[in-house]
């Protein structure tokens, strides 16, 4: 079986994309960013005001006095939630843009492997909202007809 050099860049496109997005998650918590979910959910609690303020690691290093870890502190809980909001509509776009891909590489495979993959994410407990989108195109028969 020979594979068109098209399928290929879009299987390479997928798996680089992956990657990143595995580095990403990787990562992220390691930045100290990790306020977000809790300020979408909008609870209150110790571990909700601990993340707020949560000075970043190489400035905790730094020796801080009590003087500047309040002042770093203030600065923290002025910018967190903007950071929560924006990353949150980052992961939202990017989300957007892979689901756009999926179901443009879906449009090119043979309904055998559809279904196989639709069984994988399932399999996954993926969301039926994720499910839906990735698979948008091929439901309505607009295959081919994005402007790509």
């Amino acid at each position: 079986m020979t594979v068109s050099p098209r399928a290929r860049a879009l299987l390479l496109l997928a798996l680089t994309f992956a990657a990143g997005v595995a580095a990403g998650a990787a990562i992220e918590p390691r930045l100290g960013r990790s306020g977000g979910a809790i300020e979408r959910r909008g609870r209150t609690s110790p571990n909700r005001e601990r993340e707020l303020e949560q000075i970043p690691v190489p400035l905790e290093r730094l020796g801080l006095t009590d003087t500047e870890t309040t002042q770093l502190r203030a600065i923290a809980r002025h910018w967190r939630p903007q950071t929560a909001v924006a990353l949150d509509e980052f992961r939202k776009r990017v989300s957007d843009m892979e689901d756009g891909m999926f179901a443009e590489m879906l449009c090119e495979l043979a309904p055998d492997q559809r279904d196989r993959y639709l069984s994988q994410l399932r399999d996954g407990h993926y969301d039926e909202q994720i499910i839906a989108r990735r698979f948008e195109l091929v439901r309505s028969n607009h295959c081919g007809k994005t402007g790509g």
